[in-house]
């Protein structure tokens, strides 16, 4: 998949599901800026909005989040199919007070696609 075609796959909404665990739903929204992205985020059902940002994997259907010169690990997000992608590891108890594991986080396009995250998955 070329750089281009990988864009145009993240860019815009998004909904995750966290796997394994109750856990509110990741709304999402990325906008695609060249190389970098804008990632729009906020748990379900809560109004404030954090930006975050990203940046496209050279030769890969990914994404790697945050600030991609800091030398800590590196949080990838990885395109499945057309109406999804996960993200290993990516809830780690946010919303538990920091305790029990991580646990994978797959997100699709809203709608129909939300109904077959676990099968994508």
């Amino acid at each position: 998949m070329d750089m281009d075609n990988t864009a145009l796959s993240f860019s815009g909404p998004w909904i995750g599901e966290t796997m394994g665990c109750d856990s509110p739903a990741h709304v999402w929204e990325i906008e695609v800026m060249g190389h970098r992205l804008r990632i729009r985020t906020c748990w379900e059902g809560h109004a404030r909005q954090t930006d975050m940002p990203g940046q496209l994997v050279d030769g890969e259907p990914a994404f790697v989040l945050g600030d991609t010169s800091d030398e800590g690990d590196v949080v990838k997000a990885v395109l499945v199919d057309p109406q999804h992608f996960v993200i290993p590891n990516w809830d780690t108890n946010d919303t538990r007070g920091g305790t029990g594991p991580a646990y994978d986080v797959v997100f699709s396009r809203p709608g129909v696609a939300e109904l077959s995250a676990r099968a994508a998955y």
